[in-house]
């Protein structure tokens, strides 16, 4: 089972992630630790672009994820804003009773840090589909039969318990005196399993898994709509919004000089008025005077008399 964060994050799709955009996921994980909780599941088989973070130290084997796989996970390092990153990728991925193998998987670790992101990705060309081949299978996939009894078989212990064969031979050579010790030892433990749950139900400080998932529910939503809030009024806040100076700190001599500025550009604006007026009343004039020579020449009977009609017009044009 995967200790993951029950802060959800957005799918990416279509490729990879970035070293730079998981490093800003963990940084964004590492931050919302102490303010939300994890939850222990059963991850099977995750749809195409899911992207989720989960707690685990180097040294632990990562969980099953309900996939099969038939190549090994590869893994390198790279710097990413001044810090190292491993990650470590499997590219044929396949589910149970799948023919081929069509998904794909990258882990994300920053070193020194147990925080870890997951993203699964499915290669969208059929031709880089590869078949299923029962001999090179390196993990077998879940069967989906198995699932119900994992579900009930609930999160691990906290502590890990010595295995049964190192417990068999510590009490290999005990006394019978010490098997009776032992079995007032146990019975004693019996009796007080209640009184101690009692008691950790009512401490708001327990453990962090009993009745966690409410709580991180509402504190997500809560979060959430704060940060809807914040996308919506943060470009743009009220409270830091200075407006500009109106009139500089030479206010009165700004002040002539707008007002020069405004008669020079009343008196230039009325010369043209007037010049466009004489120009209208010019053209108006000798329209009429071309209009009335347009009349006379129309009434002309000979060529010699429209020659002197045309100069007499073109000499008062």
């Amino acid at each position: 089972m995967f200790k993951k964060l029950t802060t959800n994050f957005a799918p990416q799709r279509g490729a990879p992630l970035s070293p730079d955009r998981a490093a800003e996921i963990l940084h964004k994980a590492a931050s919302l630790v102490d303010q939300t909780s994890f939850e222990w599941i059963i991850v099977d088989k995750p749809v195409d672009g899911s992207i989720f973070v989960f707690q685990l130290h180097p040294s632990e084997p990562l969980p099953e994820d309900g996939y099969g796989w038939m190549d090994d996970e590869a893994a390198f390092r790279t710097i990413v804003v001044d810090k190292e990153m491993e990650i470590i990728s499997r590219s044929q991925g396949f589910g149970y009773g799948d023919k081929v193998a069509h998904m794909t998987r990258r882990r994300y670790r920053l070193v020194h840090s147990d925080l870890q992101l997951m993203h699964y990705l499915q290669m969208p060309d059929p031709a880089r589909h590869v078949p299923v081949h029962p001999q090179l299978i390196k993990a077998p996939p879940r069967d989906p039969a198995t699932l119900p009894n994992l579900t009930a078989r609930g999160p691990p212990p906290p502590q890990m318990v010595p295995p049964y064969g190192m417990a068999q031979r510590g009490m290999a050579g005990a006394d019978p005196a010490h098997y009776k010790h032992l079995g007032h030892r146990k019975r004693g433990r019996t009796s007080m399993q209640p009184r101690a749950f009692l008691e950790d139900d009512h401490d708001p400080s327990g453990d962090e898994l009993d009745g966690s998932v409410s709580r991180a529910v509402a504190l997500e939503r809560y979060k959430r709509n704060h940060e809807f809030i914040d996308m919506i009024f943060s470009p743009y806040p009220i409270a830091s919004i200075i407006p500009p100076q109106i009139i500089s700190d030479t206010s009165a001599d700004r002040l002539e000089g707008l007002k020069r500025q405004q008669v020079e550009v009343g008196e230039e604006m009325g010369k043209l008025a007037r010049s466009n007026a004489d120009e209208i009343k010019e053209f108006q004039e000798k329209s009429k005077k071309l209009s009335k020579a347009i009349d006379v020449i129309k009434h002309a009977k000979s060529l010699q008399e429209l020659d002197a009609l045309e100069a007499g017009t073109t000499a008062e044009l």
